[in-house]
């Protein structure tokens, strides 16, 4: 599908086309949704249903872990639910957000065929879906379903306003990371219509002690190598942690690179943060954990590893070295690696 408005006016085209013939539509985010999916799976479910009476369920496969997240869904009454046995079987239609079939961050088998996928991720040689709207040059997929919303011609819901436009700040770093002239155009518009007092409950929720304790040991073991920040934080509650410490780490001020792992559910999940434009983070990535593993942009990536049922504590060890010296082999570094630990108490 092409950029920008006629990607909308296609997916408002596919829904007219198809209508109650895709009612009952699973909508699927990734398994540990963030305000960018949620975002915008309420606004799909939204548009089925006032325009052409599609009834839906939105869906994930993991949890909500990220205190933000939680305290999202929950203010603006996201009807966001986990997804039941049986669901994928059940439901005809489906529809992947932020996602898509190959990744191994969501549950639909990977070569079954959607009915719709909207990303903004790169396209995986094996997605297949009757409508595919994946479009790489916007920072967010709220992005393109926010341009779908004001080309509906229906009035935006502040609710809805707010979803979108939290998906796009918290996706895009408040507009300051690979955020284009259409994200800015989106958000804005968004804004005027958003409530700011949830949006502020949102941004600043009450966190419990146990976040305060994975913070103070993702600074305590936190390692560095020239302007390479990295920490593993070993058993994680959730795996959305890894990316909000990675996000914390390269803060400091001298790094360029932030490198963080947990162990969650028996993988090894990693994500990787960069402050440089042309990074290519997603591609680095994929090349470290293989194909289908990894995915992101050029500053941002995440990914995960599994590990055998049987695996013990030096076999976790072996695995986060091997994700670091391979890392840094990428980056053109040499063995042995000097890693300093100089938060360390």
């Amino acid at each position: 599908m092409s950029n920008g408005k006629p990607g909308a006016q296609a997916l408002l085209e596919f829904l007219a086309h198809r209508g109650k013939e895709i009612s009952p539509l699973l909508i699927l985010t990734h398994n540990h949704p963030d305000p960018d999916a949620m975002g915008t799976a309420l606004t799909l479910a939204f548009l089925a249903e006032k325009l052409h009476g599609i009834r839906s369920r939105i869906a994930y496969g993991g949890i909500i872990g990220r205190i933000e997240n939680q305290t999202m869904a929950r203010t603006l009454r996201i009807p966001i639910n986990p997804l039941r046995e049986g669901d994928l079987q059940r439901y005809q239609n489906v529809a992947l957000v932020d996602t898509q079939p190959p990744f191994q961050n969501n549950p639909f088998k990977r070569r079954r065929k959607a009915t719709v996928i909207i990303d903004h991720h790169p396209q995986h040689p094996s997605t297949l879906a009757d409508f595919i709207w994946i479009d790489e040059t916007a920072g967010a997929t709220a992005t393109l379903m926010a341009e779908t919303l004001f080309s509906s011609g229906l009035e935006v819901p502040s609710r809805l306003a707010t979803a979108l436009a939290y998906g796009i700040a918290s996706e895009t770093e408040n507009l300051g990371r690979e955020a284009g002239p259409r994200d800015v155009q989106a958000y804005l518009t968004l804004i005027q219509k958003s409530n700011t007092k949830a949006l502020a409950r949102i941004q600043n929720p009450p966190r419990p002690p146990a976040f305060f304790g994975l913070l103070g040991r993702a600074i305590r073991d936190a390692f560095v190598l020239k302007d390479i920040i990295g920490v593993h934080l070993r058993d994680v509650p959730t795996p959305d942690r890894v990316s909000q410490m990675a996000d914390f780490l390269l803060t400091h001020e001298k790094m360029h690179w932030a490198l963080c792992t947990g162990r969650f559910s028996g993988r090894l999940y990693v994500s990787l943060r960069s402050r440089k434009a042309d990074a290519r983070a997603g591609r680095l990535l994929t090349r470290l954990l293989g194909l289908g593993k990894a995915g992101g942009h050029g500053m941002i990536a995440g990914g995960s590893a599994g590990m055998p049922d049987e695996a013990s504590e030096n076999d976790w060890r072996d695995k986060e070295a091997e994700v670091t010296n391979g890392f840094l082999k990428i980056l053109g570094l040499h063995e042995p690696f000097d890693l300093q630990h100089p938060f360390a108490s």
